[in-house]
């Protein structure tokens, strides 16, 4: 399965859009907070303004190719500065796509990351052959859990997750597992247009 990057898409005073390199400082600081990034699996070189550099260019460099990453910046729509991040990727089982979020410290609590994800979401379902959706987390990551129930994310069981090497390694995790019926998805947000 081959997913793509939605084009940028707004939501009220958010954007979801491509990484660009202007996105880096900010993301730089992100990625060097230990408090932002306490709950994510990245490797203590990534958590570095050189490992910044490297994730967003691989990213940006994907953008247009058969090996495409769908990792988008989530901006502020009235001046297009970085807030956070998301992104999806295909897993190793046919037809299952797994979503991040991530949203800078200032701007947690004002439903950035539920509004962003809703976009993703859109997208996502709406290619073809996507049976389910799925997104990690920490049990402790009280704002992440939050967020995938808003989004009817269901408790799917516990995970543990194996350090990976390579362009995206990881450090090992602990978490939960959520899941999202696409056609769920469908009729909430048609239900919500009525």
């Amino acid at each position: 399965m081959h997913l793509t990057c939605p084009p940028p898409t707004r939501d009220g005073g958010i954007v979801i859009r491509p990484h660009q390199p202007a996105d880096l400082a900010a993301f730089a600081r992100f990625l060097t907070d230990p408090d932002a990034t306490r709950y994510m699996a990245f490797t203590p070189e990534q958590k570095t303004v050189e490992g910044a550099r490297v994730m967003l260019d691989y990213v940006i460099s994907s953008y247009g190719t058969n090996e495409e990453v769908v990792s988008l910046t989530i901006a502020d729509a009235a001046d297009d500065s970085y807030l956070g991040s998301l992104g999806a990727a295909p897993t190793e089982t046919p037809g299952v796509v797994e979503i991040y979020f991530t949203v800078l410290p200032a701007w947690q609590g004002r439903g950035v990351a539920t509004r962003a994800a809703a976009l993703l979401l859109d997208h996502i379902v709406a290619q073809p052959g996507i049976r389910e959706i799925r997104a990690d987390a920490v049990p402790e990551n009280d704002p992440s859990v939050r967020v995938l129930e808003k989004l009817g994310f269901e408790p799917a069981g516990r995970l543990d997750r194996a350090a990976q090497g390579g362009d995206l390694a990881h450090v090992a995790m602990s978490g939960v597992r959520r899941t999202l019926d696409p056609e769920r998805w469908r009729a909430a947000r048609r239900g919500s247009a009525d």
